[in-house]
């Protein structure tokens, strides 16, 4: 099982314009990449990496050969994520360092499930990263929206 997590602001503005930088996080039995491990150097617009994350999980269940490697913004911090023959995707550091092992289905749960969160927290105003966000929303298959 894996989950992802993003973490805006303690001191977030009473608007929220999309463009926050916060951290985020990759959870699973057994370890954790973070981008909080590289301080300010880790901070990234987390509204802008959900919808790519969206996004990216769209084209992993659309092309059986996709891969991709998420490189947050203004950030030094990311990930890469490829499709195995045999176990599901894998996840590993920019650099290949193996991070972990996990299904399809539940690395685009996690994603949905830290979306939904985030938004929770507090939903953009109109402009480019809400517009970004519905976008990424409205392609994400109904069956992971869970």
């Amino acid at each position: 099982m894996i989950a992802v997590q993003f973490d805006t602001p303690v001191d977030a503005p009473p608007q929220v314009i999309g463009f926050e930088l916060g951290h985020i996080s990759l959870v699973w039995d057994g370890g954790a990449h973070r981008s909080r491990q590289l301080g300010s150097r880790g901070l990234s617009m987390v509204y802008l990496v959900a919808a790519d994350m969206l996004n990216g999980v769209v084209t992993l269940l659309a092309h059986p050969d996709a891969s991709y490697m998420l490189t947050s913004t203004a950030s030094g911090w990311g990930f890469a994520v490829r499709r195995t023959r045999r176990h599901g995707l894998r996840l590993s550091t920019p650099a290949g360092r193996p991070l972990c092992r996990v299904s399809e289905a539940n690395y685009a749960a996690a994603v949905w499930r830290g979306t939904d969160a985030l938004l929770a927290a507090g939903t953009p105003i109109d402009g480019g990263p809400l517009a970004d966000l519905q976008s990424a929303i409205a392609a994400f298959p109904d069956v992971f929206q869970r």
